[in-house]
């Protein structure tokens, strides 16, 4: 009898927060998305769990932000790696929050970034929380490119408020609509419960449950992968989960 009780009880509380509960809820998700880039993905979703309304924004890492141009030839605070095939000089030293990542040269790829538990940058900003934190740290200045005391170094990459997003910096320019894809990325979100899944189709077009969108990003399942965590918070907040 108590078992029953218990069910009946779950069942009903269940129902009231469906009819009493916000009618609708905001939230958003962080995490790695095109590789090396912080995503933000912002969704509204309603109480049918039903997305109305998405948005994204990516911040730059050091990989973009520390780019060094034409570094003196007996600089010791840079390091080297390669983009897009081009060997590239970057700042050696990162500061997030506090955190001094170190880079170290690569001649197959992006330098590696460890801090001092030797954890890699990307693998920290990996965690929804860590993203989070970065992206406001961005904002209010204590993101920065270092010297090897971990101060704000004097000349490298001297970065402030939107500066630090694609869409303020227009990334992307004549080479890719990047602002074109999100939106198509945005519009393959709205009106969906993320519970179908996606596919890629023969034109190279994602596909979101049986619609088709206009996105061919390669790397569409990492912007999944942003929205569905922003999509889980947003049920969070519609059913009273802090």
């Amino acid at each position: 009898m108590k078992k029953v009780f218990l069910v009946f009880s779950v069942l009903v509380l269940s129902l009231v927060l469906v009819a009493c509960g916000p009618s609708e809820a905001t939230a958003t998700g962080y995490g790695i998305t095109h590789q090396d880039y912080v995503g933000v993905v912002q969704v509204t979703v309603n109480k049918e769990g039903i997305i109305t309304d998405a948005s994204i924004e990516e911040y730059y890492l050091v990989y973009t932000i520390g780019a060094v141009e034409n570094p003196s030839d007996n600089a010791t605070d840079i390091v080297t790696g390669l983009s897009h095939g081009n060997e590239v000089s970057y700042a050696k030293y990162f500061s997030v929050n506090g955190m001094l990542f170190t880079g170290q040269s690569s001649t197959t790829g992006l330098p590696e970034y460890k801090n001092a538990d030797e954890i890699d940058l990307l693998d920290w900003v990996a965690v929804e929380a860590n993203a989070k934190a970065y992206v406001e740290g961005t904002q209010a200045g204590t993101v920065f490119c270092a010297d090897a005391s971990g101060a704000k170094h004097a000349t490298y990459a001297v970065t402030e408020g939107d500066q630090w997003t694609k869409s303020a910096s227009g990334y992307g320019g004549d080479r890719w609509d990047w602002l074109g894809q999100m939106t198509e990325v945005e519009l393959a979100l709205i009106g969906t419960s993320l519970d179908d899944g996606y596919s890629q189709n023969s034109d190279n077009k994602w596909v979101v449950g049986d619609a088709v969108t206009g996105a061919t990003l390669t790397d569409f399942p990492q912007y999944y992968e942003v929205a569905h965590r922003a999509y889980t918070n947003a049920l969070q907040l519609l059913v009273g989960v802090e």
